[in-house]
């Protein structure tokens, strides 16, 4: 039986927002042509809820916030369209916990005092939207996100960052506990308590930054590294045969690696038919070595096992780091020939 399609014909004629004592909601597949931020004295503590297929435009503060999820919902004066979920035209800053539903776009980063849970990206009911898009960075205490995110900013998590599967964080994920799942496209890693990675990924920074022991070390597979391999990719002229930004981008995501589909309730990865492609050397102590970060907040010394397939000896650095910028930044960097 299909689902039944909300339309908020009744919600068009009363106010767009419910407001009471320590808290203000939006009602469903609303307009608010302004952000939600406080105006005067206590309205910084205020709970803050988004409700299904709302846009704001501009940054939402508040003590908490929820985006909730978006289901199949359309506005009476456009009889079967169908609204494509919540958009919101700035960031979300919070003292304590954010929630971020799918089906959402934040067109900002998003700032928490305490936890913030990102849902997975596969919709909750039949045609219901199906995307969770954030175009700034992320950053809290602990973070979750779900299967078939994607960031565009780097993640920041002080406690912990778990991710799901089938998640695109185009910049560093940074966190002192990591977890991984299959099949993730992350432009960097740095961790330092533990690291614990499914299979199928792929990491486009050159170098690897893990626990110093590695015995907080638990890695299902073999990391695809897309810097040598991929910069002679036998399959280009299927992904991007030019060597352009954007050529580059294709090979980085590349299908021909991995597959990636929506299950029910999760994404599942399978191995693609490429076999050419370079894994991080997890396990050849000649191109790891040590690292201490002297400079943190705490003023604590970190110590690190980097990874890289560039040699720490290497004597060509020029030729080579210009080869692996291209992965690292794909839009604004091209390799030489």
């Amino acid at each position: 039986m299909s689902e039944k399609i909300q339309s908020s014909a009744a919600t068009i004629s009363v106010d767009k927002i419910d407001r009471g004592v320590g808290y203000i909601t939006i009602r469903p597949a609303q307009e608010i042509r302004e952000g939600i931020l406080p105006l005067q004295g206590g309205e910084e503590n205020r709970k803050v809820t988004v409700s299904s297929c709302c846009f704001v435009d501009g940054h939402i503060f508040g003590r908490e916030i929820e985006v909730l999820d978006s289901d199949r919902r359309s506005l009476s004066t456009r009889s079967g369209e169908l609204l494509p979920g919540t958009q919101i035209n700035g960031g979300l800053n919070s003292f304590e916990n954010i929630y971020i539903g799918t089906g959402a776009v934040i067109r900002g980063g998003v700032l928490a005092g305490k936890d913030i849970t990102i849902s997975s990206a596969i919709a909750k009911g039949e045609n219901s939207p199906e995307r969770i898009i954030i175009e700034g960075s992320v950053a809290g205490e602990n973070i979750t996100i779900g299967d078939g995110v994607v960031i565009l900013g780097p993640v920041i998590a002080q406690s912990s960052l778990t991710i799901g599967n089938g998640v695109t964080i185009r910049d560093y994920a940074v966190s002192p506990k990591i977890e991984l799942g299959n099949g993730c496209l992350i432009g960097g890693i740095i961790s330092y308590e533990s690291f614990k990675c499914g299979t199928l990924n792929t990491i486009a920074s050159s170098k690897l930054l893990l626990p110093d022991s590695k015995t907080s070390w638990e890695i299902g597979g073999d990391i695809r590294s897309p810097y040598p391999g991929c910069n002679n990719c036998p399959s280009k002229s299927q992904l991007g045969g030019n060597d352009s930004p954007l050529d580059y981008g294709r090979r980085l995501s590349c299908h021909l690696f991995s597959e990636i589909s929506a299950g029910d309730n999760s994404i599942e990865v399978k191995k693609g038919s490429c076999s050419k492609w370079t894994s991080f050397p997890i396990e050849n102590e000649e191109f790891q070595w040590k690292f201490s970060d002297s400079e943190t907040l705490l003023g604590t010394e970190i110590p690190f096992t980097v990874i890289s397939n560039q040699n720490k000896n290497n004597l060509n650095i020029d030729k080579d780091s210009n080869s692996i910028a291209i992965w690292e930044l794909t839009a604004e960097s091209e390799e030489e020939n």
